[in-house]
């Protein structure tokens, strides 16, 4: 007779750590079905913990002293609370903790279980302090088995994936009495099947491309792509999953990304501010510059969306205190 291994979350990092040292030499780890991983999200997703001491051991912040995630995001949101606007966390889990059999070797739901942990304290200490949080976890696990959540050689979310989002998004921005009296527009909306070169394989230096289903949104009354809109009530804050299949380029395609989605569920269009690289502290850096050069901005909000890869809360970008305004 056999006992079942119990998985502790020593054991669980151990083997996250076994699997982030089988990155190539460009840091891409090699998955199961084509699946790619970023090493520097394995890293993250290895951690004991996102604040206190714990984070302040395996972050990769320049200066420790900007390390901890937690003050900074509670110093956001009371500046914020202050001046009436409403914040709402959203970090995006790294897709290993959603489709941990896509690793490479056996990482069963035991594993995940485990690495989780860390993301629900952190969660419920900012909580505790008054911030809202969207945890996508729980809702990207519920249909993770349905729907492809994730690009496969890509580091960001699906056109699916991002469009859970942009629903869970709409359903606590809609409880508001001030969204009743926001003017409202129309768009139309068209499903494409596109082709990516995933940053992950671009990484690797392979032309390996996917095929990604696609939500096109465009004004129904000009027949063009949602603008963001500078006026607008709701800000998309963040790094580049809030740019992605929205700007083109090398973020792949235009007019059907979280901006377009949530433009289309809400009825209006959003304004954005989104950085390439971190969303930690360049965004909020970001948006100070932007309240400086007009005073009137931060007037116009009611609510302010960061959104950004949950892999920053031990990530290099820091997390200092920013003032949202000048004093």
């Amino acid at each position: 007779m056999t006992c079942a291994t119990h998985v502790t979350a020593e054991t669980a990092s151990q083997q996250i750590a076994a699997i982030e040292a089988t990155a190539d030499e460009n840091g891409v780890v090699k998955g199961n079905d084509g699946w790619l991983f970023l090493k520097e999200e394995l890293e993250h997703l290895g951690s004991k913990g996102f604040y206190g001491q714990d984070v302040l051991a395996v972050t990769k912040a320049a200066k420790p002293e900007f390390g901890d995630p937690l003050p900074a995001i509670i110093d956001f949101n009371s500046q914020l609370k202050q001046r009436g606007i409403e914040l709402i966390f959203v970090p995006i889990p790294p897709k290993a903790l959603i489709y941990p059999d896509k690793l490479p070797g056996n990482v069963g739901a035991d594993v995940s279980s485990q690495l989780e942990q860390p993301y629900k304290d952190f969660y419920a200490r900012l909580a505790e302090q008054g911030v809202q949080v969207l945890d996508l976890i729980p809702i990207f696990r519920k249909v993770r088995n349905e729907k492809q959540l994730y690009c496969k050689t890509d580091t960001h979310f699906s056109g699916i994936g991002l469009g859970l989002v942009a629903t869970e998004l709409s359903k606590i921005i809609r409880k508001h009495d001030w969204y009743t009296g926001i003017e409202k527009r129309k768009y139309s909306t068209q499903v494409k099947e596109v082709s990516i070169h995933g940053d992950l394989a671009v990484m690797q230096h392979t032309d390996a491309r996917e095929n990604v289903s696609l939500e096109f949104v465009t004004n129904t009354a000009s027949g063009k792509a949602v603008q963001p809109d500078k006026s607008s009530p709701v800000l998309l804050l963040g790094d580049s999953h809030t740019l992605v299949f929205s700007v083109g380029g090398d973020l792949h395609s235009s007019g059907a990304g979280l901006l377009d989605q949530l433009s289309n569920k809400l009825g209006f269009a959003m304004d954005l501010i989104g950085v390439r690289g971190s969303g930690a502290t360049p965004s909020r850096i970001k948006l100070y510059q932007r309240s400086r050069k007009d005073s009137s901005f931060l007037e116009k909000k009611k609510t302010i969306i960061w959104c950004l890869s949950a892999r920053e809360l031990t990530g290099s970008g820091g997390w200092r205190k920013i003032p949202v305004a000048k004093k």
